[in-house]
């Protein structure tokens, strides 16, 4: 079901009110309330097990909530999550691929269920492929791949469809560092061009490098968000993440 689009500021891309997810009797995120103006580069920071997945996972439609909501221009993310997946590039921590398709052929399955002219979609893909590295690998098969590489091929499958929103889990576990510098500038790039970034990592350097706001999740709750000066004040912002996220704290 959608959203009332009227009730959605224009410059707002995403919305999560009161949100809260269980299993069982575990509870993953406890009423979370955070918002992403479009054409902003977030960070997600917190601990492992903290529910920065859960929450990509949530607003990705994979997951439901167990109440709240939760919508991305203005379409609910379980109910419209067809719809969703439109308007999303998502790159999960750890990218699983069909072994018997090559980096080429995963693109090509993934252009076709997008409903986009395929050899047009791969063709626009081509000068990114070359500035990752992953021409003469596009040939191989994909689960063959060194966890960089297929980290890469994931980057290239969110922004096959040119989207609105990119929703990366830990973009940069096991990138070289000439690897994660380059995808600082892909990031950079993308923001310019008006894409909303979201980002999950718990290193703190990343963030100061990239990001213009941030939100700390703990124990399934949103400790702290907004802008870096907000968050940080003068202060070191692992000297904060790590005030914010001690096991004592209320």
């Amino acid at each position: 079901m959608s959203l009332e689009s009227e009730t959605l500021p224009p410059e707002l891309l995403v919305r999560i009110e009161n949100v809260s997810k269980t299993f069982g009797e575990k509870v993953a995120l406890q009423e979370v309330t955070w918002s992403l103006p479009r054409g902003q580069i977030s960070g997600l920071l917190g601990p492992n097990g903290a529910g920065k997945t859960t929450l990509f996972r949530l607003l990705m439609g994979i997951l439901k909530a167990t109440s709240g909501q939760m919508s991305i221009a203005g379409l609910d993310c379980f109910e419209d999550r067809v719809g969703v997946k439109r308007l999303v590039g998502f790159l999960p921590d750890e990218p699983v691929f069909y072994s018997y398709l090559s980096g080429r052929e995963v693109l090509e399955l993934s252009a076709g269920m997008h409903g986009l002219n395929v050899d047009s979609a791969l063709l626009r893909l081509v000068p990114l492929i070359a500035r990752l590295g992953m021409a003469e690998a596009m040939n191989q098969y994909a689960d063959d791949y060194s966890r960089g590489m297929k980290k890469k091929l994931g980057l290239l499958l969110a922004l096959l469809h040119e989207p609105p929103l990119l929703i990366l889990d830990e973009p940069t576990n096991g990138l070289d560092v000439e690897s994660t510098r380059l995808f600082f500038d892909l990031m950079r790039d993308q923001a310019a061009a008006g894409k909303t970034i979201v980002f999950s990592t718990h290193l703190m350097d990343q963030v100061e490098r990239l990001c213009s706001h941030a939100a700390v999740i703990r124990c399934g709750k949103l400790v702290k968000t907004g802008t870096l000066a907000e968050i940080c004040g003068s202060r070191p912002l692992e000297e904060v993440f790590i005030e914010l996220t001690k096991a004592d704290a209320s």
